[in-house]
């Protein structure tokens, strides 16, 4: 008994590990197949903005946008970009879900543009996008502008403001400043005989009325009248034209207050009518060389990002009630005021704020009031490159860091077109009645000033507007130095007699041959 016990035990283990073995009777689950790694397709396009094959896309800076079919990432190798020929890339290309995005700037008329996306730009995890090429045309050049407003362009040409001389404020009615003119300058008719000599057409004389004026009726002290009305007559005998206007009297014309106050309104319209009845009947008589302008660049004190963002419009309505009042106020005084062509400008002399419905133009029966506009862009460059955010370079081929993205040379062109084609291509002129750049204070800085300046002044050209450059009589580089020509005397300031050229060549010169083109392909390296 005892050795078949033993025998059946070990018959049973056996039978066991044999079910064990071949899986009977077990719940274990059949082990987990490992699946194929699944194909991955690489991103393709859908479609491209502007179209492939578009015609009549506008000049100027163009966005592009370039479509796949699923969400895309962009390579971070930065050798690789999109490659265009017929215009250039201006910035940096980005992409957000299935879009590649950037911007390309193409200032000719009637050019074809042609994109190349190349292979390994764009991809997703796994595969790269096959190389991809597409092309758009611009739009044909417009017929040539022959109206009043172009007329006018070529007549006022390159000029120059007396700046920082009679427009010196003290803020103060009857008080002038205690120090004299800013300029620290005396005027002289060898100045104007000069400064037509060396190619200037027009001169921009600012003049701040207030601190001459004591209480009503706001009789403007006869002598500094006259001293006034003594450049207006060298500017004349030097065959130079003249705009005069009013300008550093924001301190009275309180915008803000009176855009919310009626009876302040009122105030400052009378004294404006007062005010502009003695300048317009003292120069009446005057000739066409003679253009007045209403103001100079009113805002409430924080250049256009104010209280004008949220008021409704108040101060806008504002502004146009006071320039309709001003050419009433100069037509009334008869004479050669009866068809003076006259300037006014927008809220802060923006060309933003002239482009915005909230601007509107006078009415005038004489059919001559023309729009004023300043251009500074950007100001971090231009006027402020020493305080902290400022830059000391500009355009395409500028150093990363240090320029001001956003308002390189296809912000000009965007800018200047659309005052032309909102403005002067419906015979209304535009000037720029400022502009300029300091003397910044290392040569590869003024390598990029030179070259900003003879762009803009080519761009005002092409999109027939002339420009005033801004001159305050300063020597020597960085913020507030704006010296071209000596205040007293006319001769050059800061050895920038070549400089002055270029830029009058850029403003005035009619040779098809001389284009923003040629200018931005000779950019600072």
């Amino acid at each position: 008994m005892k050795f078949k016990n033993i025998f059946s035990i070990t018959a049973i283990m056996a039978m066991l590990t044999i079910n064990v073995a071949c899986g009977g009777g077990s719940d274990d689950p059949e082990p987990t197949p490992t699946p194929p790694t699944p194909t991955v397709t690489a991103p393709t396009v859908l479609s491209t903005t502007p179209a492939n094959g578009a015609t009549d896309i506008a000049t100027g800076s163009i966005s592009v946008q370039v479509s796949y079919d699923k969400d895309v990432n962009m390579s971070n190798d930065p050798s690789l970009k999109p490659v265009i020929s017929g215009g250039t890339l201006s910035g940096s290309a980005s992409v957000s879900g299935k879009n590649l995005s950037f911007t390309v700037n193409c200032s000719d008329y009637e050019t074809k543009v042609t994109v190349k996306i190349p292979k390994g730009l764009i991809g997703v995890t796994g595969a790269l996008a096959d190389e991809y090429s597409f092309s758009f045309t611009t739009k044909k050049k417009p017929e040539a502008l022959n109206n009043d407003a172009t007329a006018l362009a070529k007549k006022l040409g390159w000029g120059w403001n007396l700046g920082n001389h009679f427009d010196t404020s003290s803020g103060q009615d009857g008080v002038p400043n205690q120090w004299g003119y800013w300029d620290n300058a005396k005027p002289t008719q060898a100045l104007y005989t000069n400064l037509k000599a060396a190619g200037v057409s027009t001169v921009r004389v600012c003049v701040t009325w207030g601190n001459y004026q004591t209480a009503d009726p706001w009789t403007i002290d006869a002598n500094y009248m006259a001293e006034v009305k003594q450049n207006v007559d060298w500017a004349e005998a030097a065959g130079l034209n003249v705009i005069l206007n009013m300008h550093h009297d924001e301190y009275w014309q309180d915008i803000k207050q009176a855009a919310s106050n009626n009876i302040i309104n009122e105030n400052v319209k009378d004294r404006i009518a007062k005010t502009w009845t003695q300048i317009a009947e003292t120069f009446k008589d005057k000739g066409d060389f003679l253009f007045f302008e209403s103001f100079n660049e009113v805002q409430d004190g924080n250049w256009g990002w104010g209280d004008n963002l949220t008021d409704g419009g108040k101060q806008y309505k504002t502004l146009n009630e006071w320039n309709q009042l001003v050419v009433n106020t100069i037509r009334a005084t008869g004479g050669n005021n009866a068809t003076r062509w006259i300037g006014v400008p927008a809220y802060a002399s923006s060309p933003k704020f002239a482009l915005e419905d909230g601007f509107v133009l006078p009415t005038d029966a004489a059919n001559r009031v023309m729009v004023s506009v300043h251009f500074y862009d950007p100001n971090t460059f231009t006027l402020t490159p020493e305080d902290n955010g400022g830059k000391s370079e500009w355009g395409h081929t500028a150093a990363s860091g240090k320029y001001q993205t956003g308002s390189n040379e296809e912000h000009v062109v965007e800018t200047f077109q659309k005052l032309q084609e909102k403005y002067v291509a419906n015979n209304i002129p535009v000037y720029i009645g400022e502009y300029g750049c300091v003397m910044h204070t290392t040569d590869r800085a003024n390598l990029f000033r030179n070259y900003y300046l003879e762009y803009v002044c080519r761009a005002a050209h092409t999109y027939n507007m002339p420009l005033f450059v801004w001159d305050n009589n300063s020597t020597g580089g960085g913020n507030e130095h704006h010296g071209y020509f000596n205040h007293n005397d006319g001769s050059y300031l800061n050895g920038l007699e070549s400089l002055v050229k270029t830029m009058i060549k850029a403003a005035t010169s009619n040779d098809a041959d001389y284009t923003l083109e040629t200018i931005y392909n000779n950019a600072p390296k």
